[in-house]
């Protein structure tokens, strides 16, 4: 290190960090200062020739990071090892003034704007990894290691000013503060919670009078502690604490155990720091940390704290974002409330060859493939806008399967949980939904959305509001039904109408697979094109996503074809299909008559003419009665007469004339 000649240890540190910087000593050899109220020193101080000229007197010297010194903070990196990795996320720092003792290092920044309160860093596996320090702290830069080694600067250079914002964090490390931890400039973090939760302990002399001890905790302080260490909430509906992980970006979901296990680690860190504090380690019980966990509750509730979904799409590298002028990446953020995000990496540049031409553009019509991609955006965006169930069916082995695997690993398999009609309508189903944004059925049968609970589907995908019960749980919170949903199928699909014929035609969208079947299968096709594609698929399905905000900016829907619109219509038809043969081929005519056993084998030569699949004869006589008194007001009679026997019949009906 090269300083300026005749430079003393005051006028290198404001050559370096800056006039404001505020300076505090310590005894040669040592890293904590000792005299009282070092903590209150101010600028002012630095303006008294006496402080300045002791500083210059051959002590130890230290920063007062954070407010006093105007936002200059330094991130403590505790080993070798972690520095590189950390200088390589963030290459701008190389350039700043990066100081070293024993190992690792400090690289110190000056802070535009808001940042957080002082905190430790520990990796996810919780190993120490270093510490940002800003108000409440202070930073040795001068002077003799207790171990003996001068401090010196690696980088002997002035630190640079950005926003904590710009900061990169190693993925491995578990980020704590939040948007509340942002410590007001001049007054430190400690100073902002004892004013709103009171003092953290109550102490209390001992007999001789000489010395004191802690006689109580203040469990609110604690609570609040938590919430200014940690980016945490509570969902009173849900009864579920989330806590913000800033290596994913996401919030989530947080036991009230964990917590008490996190508050019990931090009151017995607190006990270690001092003598006098040891006794706070006896007030780590279970009834403590209870009611420190219950005044947390009330302190970071937020209701409805998910509702508000923006344009984004969360990735395994960032967000993005959609925007008037286009799409952008942006790095996480919990202004972003995400709970769910892609394991896939946005890469602008990435393509999908084999997955368009192989499994896409080679299996459905080519407007078919058009609304594919949109919805595929939709499943990113994790809400439904267009409030529409897409249905895949036609023929066997056309990739139905392998294009449903793909859109689910590219949503996140954690994001996806199976769509069970017959159970719809039981109690705790519902609750299988909390925190998913995709519901999924893969090659159901024909039954599949005439089945008693198939009805629900139309208010899953439609906004409609559900009371979700938890099993062993007590109440009820709501569930807006805003989910994506997807079924593939290798039949038709009859759906139960029960006469809501509009609604279910507002609903369903049909991609039909009928091209020839590919000359060779691959084993596991979906896993290779994730593995090969990824990031292609992404883009493809990103693209989907700004054709679909389009649409639904225009016309308020997505847009689909006549000859989309006619296969819901058919499916629709075919699954009412008695009443449709009824309506085309049957009159009133008050003295006609035709017997049941005549209705069912017209309908049996109906159907094939619409290239439908007649009903069971099972279904045909259990809607045969309504239909008749719906349609011609007429009841069955058990003595139509044919060949002078009585048969089961209607009265005052006859068949059209059919050409």
């Amino acid at each position: 290190m090269t300083e300026h000649v005749n430079e003393t240890p005051v006028q290198r540190i404001q050559r370096l960090l800056g006039e404001q910087v505020v300076v505090v000593w310590m005894a040669r050899g040592t890293k904590a200062p000792k005299f009282r109220g070092w903590q209150k020193q101010t600028i002012e101080h630095m303006r008294d020739p006496r402080y300045v000229a002791n500083l210059n007197s051959g002590h130890n010297l230290g920063v007062l990071v954070g407010a006093p010194s105007g936002g200059v903070c330094s991130i403590d990196i505790d080993d070798d090892a972690g520095v590189e990795p950390f200088l390589a996320l963030n290459p701008q720092l190389r350039a700043t003034l990066f100081t070293r003792g024993k190992r690792g290092g400090n690289v110190w920044v000056r802070i535009r704007g808001q940042y957080p309160g002082a905190a430790k860093l520990e990796t996810r596996e919780g190993k120490a990894w270093g510490e940002w320090r800003s108000t409440g702290n202070q930073t040795v830069i001068h002077g003799v290691h207790p171990e003996g080694m001068e401090y010196r600067a690696i980088q002997d250079a002035p630190a640079i000013e950005l926003t904590f914002g710009e900061i990169v964090w190693p993925e491995n490390v578990a980020l704590p503060w939040k948007p509340r931890a942002e410590i007001p400039q001049g007054e430190s973090a400690d100073a902002t919670l004892c004013r709103r939760f009171g003092e953290p302990f109550f102490m209390s002399e001992s007999q001789d009078g000489e010395s004191s001890r802690v006689s109580g905790i203040n469990e609110a302080y604690w609570a609040g502690l938590y919430a200014a260490e940690n980016i945490a909430l509570f969902e009173p509906d849900e009864r579920t604490f989330y806590r913000y992980h800033g290596d994913t970006g996401l919030f989530i979901a947080e036991s009230a155990d964990a917590i008490k296990q996190a508050v019990s680690a931090r009151l017995l860190e607190v006990s270690r720091e001092a003598e006098h504090l040891a006794g706070l380690e006896r007030f780590r019980s279970d009834r403590t940390l209870n009611a420190i966990t219950s005044q947390l509750r009330g302190i970071i509730e937020e209701r409805r704290a998910f509702a508000e979904r923006q344009s984004i799409v969360h990735i395994e590298n960032g967000v993005v974002v959609f925007a008037d002028d286009g799409i952008r990446l942006e790095p996480f953020s919990p202004k972003f409330r995400s709970r769910n995000r892609s394991p896939i990496a946005y890469d602008p540049k990435a393509v999908c060859s084999r997955f368009l031409n192989e499994l896409v553009l080679s299996a459905v019509h080519p407007e078919d493939a058009l609304l594919l991609q949109k919805m595929a955006g939709q499943c990113l965006l994790g809400v439904n806008i267009t409030q529409r169930l897409t249905l895949l069916d036609g023929l066997a082995e056309r990739g139905k399967t392998q294009y449903a695997i793909i859109l689910q690993k590219l949503i996140g398999q954690e994001n996806v949980t199976q769509l069970r009609t017959q159970h719809l309508g039981e109690r705790f189903e519902l609750f299988r939904f909390l925190r998913k944004t995709m519901l999924v059925g893969v090659d159901v049968d024909e039954n599949f959305l005439s089945s008693k609970g198939a009805p629900v589907i139309k208010g899953l995908v439609g906004g409609d509001w559900f009371d979700a019960e938890m099993k062993g749980g007590t109440g009820c919170f709501p569930l807006q039904g805003r989910f994506n949903a997807l079924i593939t199928s290798n039949c038709r699909l009859r759906v139960r109408l029960q006469g809501d014929v509009g609604a279910w035609r507002r609903r369903l969208l049909i991609v039909r697979y009928e091209a020839p079947k590919p000359a060779k299968r691959i084993h596991d096709f979906a896993d290779l094109l994730i593995r090969e594609e990824g990031s292609g698929i992404l883009n493809w399905a990103l693209e989907g996503l700004g054709l679909l905000l389009a649409d639904v900016n225009e016309i308020g829907d997505v847009k689909i074809t006549e000859r989309q619109r006619a296969i819901v219509d058919s499916l629709l038809s075919e699954s009412d299909s008695l009443r449709v043969f009824l309506r085309e081929r049957v009159n009133r005519a008050d003295d006609e008559a035709l017997t049941t056993a005549e209705l069912v084998e017209h309908y049996a030569e109906f159907c094939p003419e619409r290239g439908w699949d007649p009903l069971p004869i099972t279904a045909i006589h259990r809607q045969l009665e309504s239909l008749m008194l719906e349609l011609f007001q007429v009841c069955r009679s058990n003595s139509v007469q044919r060949d002078g026997k009585s048969q089961k019949g209607f009265r005052g009906v006859a068949f059209k004339p059919h050409p």
